[in-house]
Formats: C-alpha cells, sequence, structure tokens
C-alpha cells in the first residue's frame, strides 16, 4: 500500500465545491401553499415528484421543473423554485419585470425563485409552473 507523505494533500488544491444555496426554514402558511400547489402539479401530464432536501421536486418525463418547499425552501422562507428549459424574449422580460421573482446561478436559465407574500400569489406561481412544466415539453432527461 502506498503511503501518502504529510504534504500531500487528500483532496486537490484546485478543486473546489460549488456553494449550495441556503436553505431556509418555511412557515405553516407555506407548507399550506406548497400542499396547494403541488396537489396541482401532480395532476399535469407526465409529472412525478420524490422528496429531496426538504423539499418536494417535480419532474415532467424525467426533466426537472420545480422544488416547492415542505419544510425548507431556497433562500427564503416563502419562495417556490422553477426552472425554464427554455423561455421566449417575452417570457424573460416578464421575469426580469417581477419583483416577486429571483433568479438563482445560471440565471434564467438556471433555477428561478417566485416569492409568495399571500394567498393571491398561489395563481401566480401557478402560472410560473406551467410555463416551467410546459418547458421542458421538447427537452428529454438524455439531451
Amino acid at each position: 500500500m502506498r503511503q501518502r507523505s504529510a504534504a500531500t494533500p487528500l483532496v486537490s488544491e484546485e478543486l473546489t465545491l460549488k456553494k449550495r444555496p441556503k436553505l431556509e426554514k418555511i412557515s405553516e402558511q407555506m407548507k399550506e401553499w406548497s400542499s396547494l400547489l403541488g396537489q396541482e402539479l401532480k395532476s399535469w401530464p407526465g409529472v412525478t415528484s420524490r422528496n429531496m432536501f426538504g423539499m418536494t421536486v417535480f419532474y415532467r418525463k424525467g426533466v426537472i421543473f420545480a422544488a416547492l418547499p415542505r419544510t425548507r425552501s431556497f433562500e427564503t422562507p416563502n419562495a417556490v423554485a422553477f426552472k425554464l428549459h427554455r423561455a421566449s424574449a417575452e417570457t424573460i422580460r416578464r421575469l426580469r419585470a417581477s419583483t416577486s421573482i429571483t433568479p438563482h446561478s445560471g440565471g434564467e436559465k438556471g433555477w428561478i425563485s417566485f416569492e409568495m407574500q399571500d394567498s393571491g400569489d398561489v395563481d401566480a406561481a401557478l402560472a410560473w409552473l406551467l410555463r416551467a412544466h410546459e418547458s421542458c415539453k421538447a427537452k428529454s432527461k438524455h439531451s
């Protein structure tokens, strides 16, 4: 067995880990909103879900498109997250104009958070989640 010298690092100094997004505990109200949104998403064609990191993530034919908090949320306690795999110029304009939207790493092609303020935001969240669902129509998990 080859021995490692004290000067040889266990992990290359060049190897860096991506910073993980901060996960926040969610409120009872957000749990209720997530449950309502999740019930709707599960009724959409080709959708499957699984629990991951305190959230329920949703896939359309194997392509991830949404994350709803169960116990944890991205960065703020009242946010749902989605991915737009394809977005028109108009959709990108709407994303940038909305005060409820926060893109994460990857900009409009990465995870995007929608901040919910009250029960009136459930319909707006569903509209963004529907766009995310539709954006993965032509994408497959192997492309």
